[in-house]
């Protein structure tokens, strides 16, 4: 079904058209869902010939290094001057799997500051107000979810790559414990039958 709003999965495909620096940012500690979003997301970007960069407040667990582009991400504490140049100069910044910019830690008042345009795609409760496009959905199992169904109303899913489909697979199984809680909605397995064709 279709959960976002049409006009708002337009307004997003519009800003990625637009756009030639692109962003994509996460919470501290990132996780499963955290990173399988940002990566499905990168990827999708790159083939649009976007010039995009993923970067996380800190480093994240070593078994959630194989899905493709996570040598890719730039790690904010490691070098957080660099961190704040990227987000300052981007034209367009992706907020995934957090709802207010204190949960990027050091990195949240450059975020606010960065005069790039900023879409939260989301599934936790209360989205904040810093955010120039919402997709904000707390009934879905997880970010990798939403961020699947706006590819899926977008009419993108038939160009979506394996790697894509790993990220996104990766992200609503670990936010689902394996599909053991948060994941009695049968959408969920259609979703997950689609990724695996």
């Amino acid at each position: 079904s279709n959960v976002i709003q049409p006009w708002k999965v337009e307004q997003v495909m519009e800003a990625i058209d637009r756009a030639e620096k692109i962003v994509i940012t996460t919470h501290r500690s990132p996780d499963g869902d955290a990173l399988g979003s940002s990566l499905a997301l990168y990827h999708f970007l790159k083939r649009r010939n976007k010039n995009v960069r993923v970067i996380v407040p800190n480093s994240f667990p070593y078994f959630l290094k194989w899905m493709p582009g996570a040598r890719e991400i730039d790690i904010y504490e490691y070098n957080p001057a660099a961190g704040q140049h990227i987000l300052m100069h981007a034209d367009l910044i992706f907020s995934l799997d957090y709802n207010i910019s204190k949960r990027v830690g050091d990195m949240g008042p450059f975020l606010d500051q960065s005069p790039a345009q900023k879409i939260l795609i989301d599934h936790h409760l209360l989205p904040g107000e810093n955010f120039d496009i919402i997709i904000s959905h707390p009934e879905i199992s997880s970010t990798s979810e939403v961020l699947f169904r706006l590819f899926l109303q977008a009419g993108k899913y038939d160009e979506l790559t394996k790697g894509e489909a790993e990220c996104i697979y990766c992200g609503m199984m670990t936010d689902t414990g394996s599909f053991t809680y948060n994941s009695s909605d049968p959408e969920i397995f259609e979703i997950i039958s689609l990724l695996l064709r």
